[in-house]
């Protein structure tokens, strides 16, 4: 059986400022079956939900990122698992607070 560690007095603290959001978008749908007309008119858009650091922000992007690592020296590397979403297609978002 694995040791447990007690990591909370290991780990690095969070290396930046941004806050951390839950952003509502509203994204296209696509479909390459079949099916009837009045199915295809009835289609509507997908709501998505997102979730990181807001790591840009602006008229044209709003930018997330979900993951992060850190180098030999325990700074910030790299980040990781990203989502563009186009600044008109965002309906609602939030800021998750305690991070």
């Amino acid at each position: 059986m694995a040791k447990k560690i007690k990591k909370a007095d290991t780990l690095p603290a969070i290396p930046f400022t941004f806050d951390f959001y839950m952003v509502y978008w509203e994204d296209i749908q696509s479909d390459s079956g079949w099916r009837t007309l009045k199915e295809i008119q009835k289609s509507v858009p997908a709501i998505c939900v997102s979730t990181g650091w807001l790591v840009k922000q602006d008229k044209n992007v709003h930018v997330l990122m979900s993951d992060y690592n850190y180098d030999e020296h325990g700074e910030l590397s790299d980040g990781g698992n990203t989502t563009v979403i186009p600044t008109k297609n965002v309906i609602e978002k939030f800021v998750i607070k305690g991070l």
